[in-house]
């Protein structure tokens, strides 16, 4: 198995499966826990919906992610992408990365290495000169932060000096506060509108422009997932499956409106 990084570079949407019993609000995917992740489904779909559109692979999307018409299994099993550092954009200081143990160990375990020697009911901050201090992020309050001197993984694309860790049970507000949230409006088809006009209807409420008015919520730029494969069987040029996962990639719903550009690198 390899494990890799993938960080958001836009806002990126994926529907969780009671979306459509939310009403007006279209929640991100979460786990019973409440832990946002990638299914590995949606993963999936969308490096073949890239592969697909790029002529140097096509001819290799059958044996990397197998047949539609014949069902058949390709030689990429990919795994789910699993949340490491959640960012919090405070005004004034930029971002921080947040983290907690359980999903830090989760690293640890996948990689192969040794649990982090951590107290799972401390906050710790990777900044030496908050050791003891009180930090905020936006209205929540972090008393006595401890310095952590341990190797925390992380891609380098984050700086080593903004890293928190927070206790398990911590983890869930930091994800509400740092989602991406944004309202959308459905407009109504202007024939409609007409039509209502015509019939003398109530016009505050029929010749309305607005059909619908609903939220959306998005993983943040920067937040960073592991994500994991494995090749099984004959892979078909294996390096240029390499070269290919190692690219930027758009992921989940909304991408022709800003959303779900990823980038995807080695981990070193």
């Amino acid at each position: 198995m390899t494990i890799a990084w993938l960080i958001c570079q836009e806002p990126v949407h994926i529907g969780g499966a009671d979306s459509s019993s939310r009403g007006n609000n279209n929640p991100i995917f979460r786990l019973p826990d409440r832990t946002p992740a990638i299914p590995g489904s949606s993963l999936r779909g969308a490096l073949r919906e890239h592969a697909e559109s790029q002529q140097e692979y096509q001819p290799l999307v059958k044996n990397w992610f197998g047949g539609k018409e014949d069902i058949s299994a390709g030689h990429i099993a990919l795994g789910w992408g699993w949340t490491l550092w959640w960012p919090i954009h405070v005004l004034g200081y930029g971002n921080w990365w947040v983290s907690c143990l359980s999903w830090l160990n989760r690293f640890q375990q996948l990689s192969h290495q040794s649990p982090l020697n951590l107290d799972p009911n401390k906050v710790y901050i990777t900044e030496e000169q908050l050791k003891d201090k009180t930090v905020y992020l936006r209205w929540l309050k972090l008393n006595n932060v401890q310095h952590c001197t341990d190797t925390l993984p992380r891609p380098e694309q984050i700086p080593e000096n903004r890293l928190i860790i927070v206790p398990d049970d911590s983890i869930n507000i930091i994800v509400d506060m740092g989602l991406v949230r944004q309202p959308r409006v459905s407009l109504k088809n202007l024939d409609e509108i007409d039509q209502a006009a015509e019939r003398q209807e109530n016009p505050d409420e029929n010749t309305s422009l607005v059909n619908n008015l609903f939220s959306v919520e998005g993983f943040p730029p920067g937040a960073v997932f592991l994500i994991s494969w494995t090749a099984r069987g004959k892979v078909d040029n294996l390096e240029k499956w390499k070269n290919f996962l190692v690219d930027e990639h758009f992921l989940g719903g909304l991408w022709s409106v800003g959303y779900g550009r990823i980038q995807i690198y080695q981990i070193e």
